[in-house]
């Protein structure tokens, strides 16, 4: 039971990388409407934790440019 449970927080942290992929290569074009359908497209996939820690991630870098 443990491995299952491993397996699916592996699957779903490839999912939030390939989710972060889609966000960072949209960012500079997408609105807060683009962005909602964004979060409802890989929120199952990815977790709602996973994809607000990349959301703060992405704008700390944005401050830092």
């Amino acid at each position: 039971m443990e491995n299952e449970h491993n397996e699916k927080q592996k699957e779903m942290d490839a999912e939030a990388i390939r989710a972060r992929q889609e966000l960072e290569k949209h960012l500079d074009k997408w609105g807060a409407r683009d962005l909602a359908i964004w979060w409802n497209r890989w929120y199952l996939k990815a977790g709602h934790k996973r994809l607000g820690r990349t959301l703060v991630d992405i704008a700390k870098g944005q401050e830092k440019q």
